[in-house]
């Protein structure tokens, strides 16, 4: 069954105890079995307390918090307006924030644990556009407010870093970037990044944002506009591919719900080669976007996946208003309720959903 829960709101992280960490119009709120128990002021702009309560105002403006992951049951780090902030649950303070460098922001945040080859901590890869391949860094926190560099890609090596993904059954990390030709790749870290190796590459089969370590090997769901999306399962020993099942698109967002997976589709055009105006108001698809639907799928490597919901694109431009896509809260979700938040759809568009078992 699927239920709205609350109106322009976006799932951030859950914390240890399982409770759901949420944003709306500058305030975080803390969701606990259908009631919100608490709420911490973050941000008095005007974008966030105003401007944003337009739907299409929020898209155009990027509005609310990108990325976020909890630290503890205490503290959460949130990715918002290019820094990053630690807020404190029980005080309500906020961290002054770091900025890395301009433009550059996490997709994602990735906690590396479980493995002895890199140190235990919280990081990200630096995302921007960067169609010229210049240098991207990854970034290790040492304390509140406080990243250091661990590890850059030379020019013309990739784009941008999608995750990082710790792997305790082969105890290494790994680095999933994109976007295009050898930028689109795989790449395997030991030794704390003394040694950084790339894998696969050249191939937009290797293209993820979504990767979770399995006793079998990674499972994966590709990123790719303009060639046949699925998800994947990679054997780590030889680096082959095995395709487990089709999606009708790229995939930028998922999660882990219990023992099972989760990936949704994007809908957004082919991403090369655009000019001005196809970057302000296209709306064709790329040839690996199968349709105007947002698809997500459900299952595992045992039961198989399938296709439990779906919403339409709204009519807006992709670029300019946002892809349609399903955002998940980061962290692993224990709880009977999968929550997610459909963004440039025509009929939930930026509402906090919840789909029960």
């Amino acid at each position: 069954m699927i239920k709205k829960v609350i109106n322009n709101c976006i799932p951030l992280c859950y914390l240890p105890s399982g409770r759901l960490v949420c944003y709306k119009h500058g305030i975080v709120l803390i969701y606990e079995q259908g009631i919100i128990v608490k709420y911490i002021r973050f941000s008095e702009g005007l974008k966030e307390k105003y401007l944003s309560r337009c739907n299409y105002l929020n898209r155009l403006l990027r509005a609310g918090v990108r990325a976020a992951i909890a630290l503890d049951e205490r503290t959460i780090l949130l990715s918002y307006d290019n820094k990053t902030f630690e807020l404190d649950l029980v005080s309500g303070v906020v961290s002054k924030g770091y900025n890395c460098d301009e433009s550059v922001r996490p997709l994602m945040f990735s906690k590396v644990e479980q493995i002895s080859s890199v140190d235990e901590s919280v990081y990200f890869g630096g995302y921007l556009l960067n169609m010229g391949k210049c240098p991207v860094s990854i970034y290790k926190r040492d304390s509140t407010d406080k990243w250091k560099v661990v590890y850059t890609f030379p020019q013309d090596t990739i784009n941008h870093v999608h995750t990082l993904v710790s792997d305790p059954y082969r105890d290494c990390l790994w680095i999933f970037t994109g976007d295009f030709d050898e930028a689109s790749a795989i790449w395997k870290v030991t030794d704390n990044f003394k040694t950084v190796e790339r894998v696969c590459c050249n191939d937009q089969k290797y293209r993820s944002c979504v990767v979770f370590a399995l006793p079998e090997g990674l499972l994966y769901a590709t990123d790719s506009p303009f060639s046949d999306g699925f998800i994947y399962l990679m054997n780590p020993a030889d680096y082959s591919v095995r395709a487990i099942a089709p999606i009708d698109g790229s995939c930028i967002y998922g999660c882990q719900w219990k023992d099972k997976y989760v990936f949704s589709t994007t809908v957004e055009g082919d991403g090369r080669n655009l000019s001005k105006m196809e970057f302000l108001f296209g709306r064709k698809r790329g040839v690996g976007i199968k349709n105007d639907f947002v698809h997500m799928y459900c299952g595992n490597l045992q039961d198989g996946f399938k296709e439990i919901y779906k919403e339409k694109k709204d009519r807006m431009p992709f670029y300019t208003f946002q892809f349609g896509v399903f955002k998940f809260p980061a962290g692993l979700n224990i709880s009977n309720s999968l929550y997610f938040q459909p963004i440039a759809t025509n009929k939930n568009d930026l509402k906090l959903m919840e789909l029960c078992e």
